[in-house]
């Protein structure tokens, strides 16, 4: 991780701030815990922002960028659980609810502006003012409705319609992603993946 001159910092915790106070739907909730405790970073193409079996220390929250969750295996095979870009939360809600290890790694798949917040510090945040515990929440909120609806898919679903809603879900994402990623995350081979491509093309130019 590469940090930020002061400079630049202050520009994109003031914009972080700006777009916090316009979730909480108030002009008072006050800023001054995350100016005076926010890091900014920035990752390069390929770095890992926590792996599995780290207690984490920080919450991120994506400026710009693409980050990616993915499982290895004992045999060392990756599996991917999820892509994050702008506006996303990047955490383990078992580390951040509970303080227990996070099963899984990130990794940043393209150079990409963190803000750091300590995880103590937004723990508290959310116990002490309700304004911030809504907030806060609705990131929560999120991360477990997208857990839910990947479940529900991989217990209901062919390959063919988890990789339309694949496309569905992450329009801006996918082309951004090299296939084997997205065959990852669909739970299939390259291969299998390159057959649904194939198939689909030819629908939509009959």
């Amino acid at each position: 991780m590469i940090d930020c001159d002061l400079e630049e910092k202050s520009q994109i915790v003031r914009a972080f701030c700006d777009r916090l106070q316009l979730l909480s739907g108030s002009q008072e909730l006050d800023m001054q815990p995350i100016f005076g405790q926010a890091r900014v970073k920035r990752v390069e193409p390929g770095e890992i922002l926590f792996a599995a079996g780290d207690r984490l220390e920080d919450l991120y929250f994506i400026i710009s960028g693409l980050v990616r969750y993915f499982y290895v295996t004992p045999d060392g095979r990756e599996f991917n659980k999820n892509f994050v870009t702008k506006g996303s939360v990047v955490t383990c809600l078992s580390s951040f609810l509970q303080s227990e290890p996070s099963p899984f790694f990130t990794e940043s798949l393209e150079e990409t502006l963190l803000v750091c917040l300590p995880m103590d510090l937004v723990r508290s945040l959310r116990a002490d003012d309700f304004r911030w515990e809504r907030i806060i929440n609705g990131f929560i909120v999120r991360l477990a409705l997208q857990k839910e609806q990947r479940e529900a898919s991989f217990l209901l679903d062919d390959a063919t319609k988890r990789y339309e809603a694949f496309l569905k879900d992450f329009a801006s994402v996918s082309p951004r992603l090299p296939q084997y990623h997205i065959a990852s995350y669909l739970g299939i081979t390259p291969v299998a993946l390159s057959r649904i491509r194939g198939r689909r093309a030819a629908r939509n130019t009959s």
